[in-house]
């Protein structure tokens, strides 16, 4: 730990030079965070030892390596990675998908960012299956990215989290122990380590979902998937939405509802016709898990010394859970190289504006999904919305085509969404768009 006559017990002041920051987990919340906050400190003449701890290996196939995610990255995640002087490589790209299709029961409609910016797919861990020569995963490449510029990486469990004086210990198997001036809880809302902080915190509400990868061929999702992202309403009670995410010679198949299983994903492959189209013929489940997806904010997600980020603490409601952890990395690197690493500075400069960016632009969040899902699972009322839409992007009118990206998509913040989607004249063209298609 740092020279404790540097630090002095209230946290009031900026992380200071030489400290000791532990981050448990290194998925891409833990490595956004260590990358930017060696950023932040290198600007200022400062330095810190960033120790990245997690049990898992992200380059490992099947479980033991996959961090549980549909895994695409939008054109703005791209931009935030880049100006991190990032760029994502062949390497880690499975696939470059160029838009959505969003299905009814009979009709589909594609839609694009409005600057033709391209989805990239990717593997959270190794894949499915052994990966190919050369092939890395998202959080591999980000983890590398933070090693490279000066993190520690610990491949270990956490065994036991304790408060000391001036900071925290970690307790790993073996009885092996370390301390750290400055604690991060990177580790999602999957994880159990939660359990083991004694402060007050209280993880988010969650929804279990289902994830499972199908083997399918490059010509199939060339001709069949079109090379798109698809997006399906839910036919059965459970399931709200079902996302195709192609990658290499693998679907995604996603099951979004409050407590999905694997029996409800198989049931609606059988009874979804729009579903079970765009699914290869006698293709079986290579594996699958049930990650949680936070719909609600962690309570103190932080005290003095120590803070949570990631979907652990709060996420962009069932949309880009990878930019919500960038998003809450770099407010909290900012925080305690600027401000201070006490209870109140980091309830000031880390947890108000994270929920400023998040809280109450999930209520939008919550409503915009709440009457597409209406819309789309609706059969009649679905195929005569999305029929509307084409026909309005046919004359040029790309509006409609817009709000659907941007929901589906997650590019804009959903305040700014349900502005344009609920204006009244949006609402009145859209009416006479359907009247005029019946």
């Amino acid at each position: 730990m740092a020279n404790p006559a540097v630090l002095d017990g209230s946290g009031a002041d900026p992380l200071p030079d030489g400290a000791s920051v532990g981050v448990i987990g290194a998925g891409p919340a833990g490595s956004f965070f260590a990358l930017h906050l060696l950023a932040l400190l290198g600007e200022s003449g400062r330095t810190a030892r960033v120790t990245l701890i997690d049990r898992k290996t992200f380059s490992s196939s099947g479980p033991s390596g996959c961090n549980m995610c549909a895994g695409a990255i939008g054109h703005a995640m791209v931009k935030k990675i880049e100006s991190l002087s990032l760029a994502i490589d062949a390497s880690v790209i499975r696939r470059i998908v160029d838009g959505y299709e969003i299905h009814g029961m009979d009709v589909s409609v594609t839609v694009r960012h409005p600057d033709r910016g391209g989805i990239y797919t990717v593997f959270r861990g190794g894949g499915p299956m052994i990966p190919r020569g050369g092939a890395r995963s998202f959080d591999q490449y980000l983890l590398d990215a933070a090693v490279s510029r000066g993190a520690e990486f610990l491949h270990e469990r956490v065994d036991a989290v304790e408060r000391v004086s001036g900071g925290y210990r970690l307790t790993f198997p073996g009885g092996t122990r370390r301390d750290f001036d400055f604690l991060v809880g990177a580790f999602g809302v999957n994880s159990s380590i939660s359990r083991k902080l004694e402060f007050g915190y209280v993880p988010p509400a969650t929804w279990h979902t289902v994830q499972a990868e199908i083997p399918a061929t490059g010509k199939f999702i060339e001709e069949r998937l079109r090379n798109r992202i698809h997006i399906i309403p839910g036919r059965g009670k459970r399931i709200r939405f079902l996302a195709i995410t192609p990658k290499d010679d693998f679907l995604t198949l996603t099951g979004i509802g409050e407590h999905v299983k694997i029996a409800d994903l198989e049931k609606e492959r059988m009874k979804n016709m729009a579903l079970a189209s765009l699914m290869p013929e006698g293709a079986n489940v290579a594996c699958h898990c049930h990650p949680q997806v936070p719909v609600g904010v962690a309570l103190r997600p932080y005290s003095t010394r120590m803070a949570i980020i990631g979907d652990a603490f709060i996420s962009r409601y069932l949309k880009n859970g990878i930019e919500s952890s960038h998003d809450t990395a770099r407010i909290l690197a900012e925080a305690i190289t600027r401000h201070g690493i006490s209870e109140r500075a980091l309830a000031e400069h880390f947890h108000r504006p994270c929920l400023g960016l998040f809280r109450y632009d999930n209520v939008w969040g919550k409503l915009l999904f709440g009457i597409y899902e209406g819309m789309l699972r609706k059969g009649r009322l679905s195929d005569a919305y999305l029929e509307a839409v084409n026909r309005e992007a046919a004359g040029g009118d790309m509006a409609q085509a817009h709000i659907l990206w941007s929901v589906f998509a997650g590019d804009s913040p959903y305040r700014e969404i349900a502005r344009d989607a609920l204006a009244f004249r949006t609402l009145l063209k859209l009416a006479g768009t359907l009247s005029r298609g019946r």
